[in-house]
Order: C-alpha cells, then structure tokens, then sequence
C-alpha cells in the first residue's frame, strides 16, 4: 500500500506520518515555507523563519512575503505587529500614526523636530473651530497650523486679524459705527472685548455709539454737533427786591438745540455764545479773582511792615539840670570868688544809645 513500509508494512513511508489512529499519510510539507519534506508524528512540518502552519505554506503574524527563504518580519516602526502577509502593509498603526510603515503622522498631529519614525506623533496646537486642525513644523521647528479660518491669525490661528475681535469663540468685525479713528488702524478695537480704541467726530462709547459729552446728535448718523448755550430774554417778577428790579429785560442762560419754530422766529433777539467763549469768560474771571487776591496779599504784607519799622532815635539828648544857684547870688560871689575855681569840671557820661548826661549831680560852681 502507498505510505507504508517494512515486511509486514507496518512502518509509514518517509515524508509519511501516522497518529496511530489513521493510516500513514504524506507530511505534504510546502516545498518554500519548509525545512525539507518530513514532518513529526502529528503531521507538523519544521518551517523556517517568519513561516508557520502545519504544512509551512503561510507568514506568521507580523512577518510577511512568502518565499524560498522564508517571511520577513513587518516594518511598522514599532507602531504595529501586524502587517499584510502578501504586500507588508502595516496594518492597525498605532501612536497616531498612517502609512505603509506607520511613518507619517495622521492629520491633525505632528512630529517634534529630531523625532524619528519609531517616536509617536504628538497633537498639534490647532483648534479645528479657528483653523484647519492640521500643522506643520516651521524653519525654528515650531508647529504651525496650515490654514486658518476667516477672522483668525497667529501661528496657532488663536488670535483674531486685524480691525476684529473675539466673540463667541469667533472672529467678528469691529463694530465702530464709522467713527474710528484712522490713526488705530488696523487694530481699531480690542482684540478680546471688541471696544473701539479711539472715536472720532465728537462720538464716544464701546462701539463709538453716542455722542461725547457737550454734543448732540445721532453718533451712528455721525452728526454730533456742539450744544448751543443761549441766552433768552425774561422779566424779573415784581417780588424781587427793588434793588433787583429793572425795567430793562435780564438775559437766562438757557441750554438747547433750538430746533422748534418758535426759536427759529426769535432767532435776531437771542445771542449765542459758543462753550469756547463761555470758558475764556470763567478764565478771565479767575484771573480776575487771582490777581485780587494777589493784590489783598501785598497789602498786608506792606502794612505789617509799616507798623514793625523802627524810628530814627535822635542822636545827641541834652538834659538840663537845676543848681540851685540865684543870679543875685552869684553876682555878689563874684569878686570874692576865686578865678581858677570858680568853675569846676565834672566828667560826663556817654550813654549808650548817644545821650550826653552828667555823671554826678554836683555843683557847677564853687562858693
């Protein structure tokens, strides 16, 4: 019989097998994935490298090309174990990684700079609601989204463009009503609460949308105009005091548009003074007023100064004495007296302060 040998037959052929069960039977080994034709007492064959079965015909999981010489082990780069046995696509790439050998990054993600195909593939910084969620690495090795959406700027699309601003997680044009200033161009508004930097044509507010203080108007209609400040004629009443009393008519100061027909009828009797006029008119009084002031301090500095001056004290004082000597007297001593002492010289005293004053109180004359 075919597969058996030995003079009773009961031995399997070579490249023959039995389980004891069954007859002998062909191993059947695959002449390329195969060690030979012979195969063990369960019908395995011995297979070579990558090739696996009991006949050696297929690639083991993670190994692929069938051929003479075997199967060869998937490049997957460490992101995979498993490939297609015929063509070696990598299959089930992880890491966040795509290819025929898990080498690229899936969109979305990228590779730092330097990384190899076996690093995994990190997000990049680019939110899919202000660009395309995809990025590349620039000539400094930073990643930087591809595309941003409209409104959106910066390298990771996280800033609105020039002339908007944020809301809502979206770019909307600043909203100024026209009255921007040309010299905040082109970042005429915050770029995160949307408030307009400078207003013109006499208009303020977030959005320059009223109008500044001392104008009226329509601000979105750019019509802001100064108020008028007017002076109209009124009668004082006849319960004032007379010294408040006149015959003659006394301006009101009066604020207004003067939009109504009856202002436009009595335009020739009314005077208006324009706020320019009106605050020459407060300088000039404080000037007024300061100058006043300056004059009442001068005077009572010159005042005081008059009354602590020091008068000129006289230089010589003469003080005049009483000696007691009648002229009868003295006359009737005469040709009794002595010539040389008949005067006596008494020493002065100068004072201080320039007085002449006599020292002692004696005689003048010698008896």
């Amino acid at each position: 019989m075919p597969g058996y040998t030995g003079l009773q037959c009961e031995e399997c052929e070579e490249d023959h097998f039995t389980n004891g069960t069954i007859g002998c039977l062909p191993c059947g080994c695959d002449s390329f994935g195969a060690h030979g034709t012979g195969c063990d007492s369960s019908g395995m064959c011995t297979c070579k490298m990558g090739v696996y079965g009991p006949k050696c015909d297929d690639c083991h999981p993670g190994f692929f090309h069938f051929s003479s010489t075997g199967c060869q082990p998937c490049q997957c780069n460490n992101h995979s174990t498993d490939c297609h046995p015929q063509s070696g696509v990598c299959l089930d790439c992880q890491g966040n990684t795509q290819g025929h050998n898990c080498e690229e990054c899936v969109p979305g993600f990228y590779r730092r700079d330097g990384d190899g195909y076996r690093d995994a593939c990190l997000p990049c910084p680019c939110s899919s609601v202000t660009s395309s969620g995809t990025c590349h690495l620039d000539s400094t090795g930073l990643p930087v989204c591809d595309e941003c959406k409209s409104g959106f700027s910066g390298p990771t699309c996280g800033t609105c463009m020039d002339g908007s601003f944020k809301s809502s997680g979206a770019c909307v044009p600043c909203d100024c009503n026209g009255n921007a200033d040309p010299r905040s161009m082109p970042q005429m508004c915050h770029p995160e609460t949307g408030r307009c930097h400078r207003c013109i044509n006499h208009t303020t507010g977030t959005h320059c949308e009223v109008c500044a203080q001392g104008y009226t108007g329509d601000a979105r209609q750019h019509n802001c105009t100064l108020k008028a400040v007017r002076f109209l004629p009124t009668t004082v009443s006849s319960t004032a005091p007379p010294f408040l009393r006149s015959s003659s008519p006394s301006p009101t100061l009066q604020s207004g548009a003067g939009d109504s027909a009856s202002h436009n009828s009595t335009a020739s009797a009314l005077t208006v003074v324009s706020w320019t006029q009106f605050n020459i008119i407060i300088l000039a009084v404080i000037i007024v007023v300061v100058v006043l002031l300056m004059g009442f301090v001068g005077g009572v500095y010159t005042y005081r100064e008059y009354r602590n001056r020091k008068l000129n004290a006289p230089f010589w004082t003469i003080e005049l004495k009483e000696d007691n000597i009648s002229f009868s007297s003295y006359h009737d001593s005469i040709p009794h007296a002595d010539p040389n002492g008949l005067l006596e010289e008494e020493p002065c005293v100068v004072a201080a302060n320039g007085q002449l004053a006599l020292a002692t109180a004696a005689s003048m004359y010698k008896a």
